[in-house]
């Protein structure tokens, strides 16, 4: 038994070995010339506008923070955005004739885009606009980083907010 147990000490750890093998041959010299590649992809995405956040946090005001697998996205190409994200909380305003959901759905809108880049240097980009379908209208401030986190806060002008945390993701 101690024989079967050395073994398969010995097969797990030659897989690790295997599996991380592309990742130990770069110096870190190496490395760091990649992450800044990296980094500039993501400027350069930011600063057209041309980028898609995949949101993974859900974070409700007042409630528990959500992580989903469900494909949620915001995508802002030049000055059209197009998103549909989920809404979780209270209703602070009835609504007549239906069931009250809330969303945040901006179906290729058309938006004012207000740039902040003063923390550029810093790795942030802020960019704010107003907007959506339906009943309820949200201002939005979409914070992109330079090293692919992102973070959405959308807010309606009866009290309602909401914020999602996600990743940027690169186009080919």
């Amino acid at each position: 038994m101690k024989k079967l147990e050395t073994l398969l000490f010995v097969a797990v750890a030659a897989m690790l070995v295997v599996a991380c093998g592309p990742y130990s041959n770069l110096s870190k010299e190496q490395q760091a010339a990649v992450d800044k590649k990296v980094q500039a992809a993501y400027v350069r995405a930011i600063e057209k506008p041309d980028v898609t956040v995949m949101v993974t946090q859900l974070i409700p005001r007042g409630l528990p923070t959500k992580t989903t697998n469900i494909e949620y996205k915001l995508t802002l190409k030049d000055d059209v955005v197009n998103t549909r994200l989920p809404f979780i909380g209270t209703s602070h305003t009835p609504s007549y004739g239906g069931v009250d959901e809330i969303s945040v759905v901006f179906d290729d809108e058309k938006v004012d885009l207000q740039k902040d880049f003063s923390k550029a240097d810093k790795g942030q980009y802020v960019y704010k606009f107003k907007g959506g379908e339906g009943y309820y209208k949200w201002e939005m401030t979409l914070e992109l980083y330079d090293d692919g986190n992102a973070r959405i806060d959308a807010n309606c002008a009866d009290g309602r907010s909401m914020s999602y945390y996600g990743n940027i993701v690169l186009r080919d």
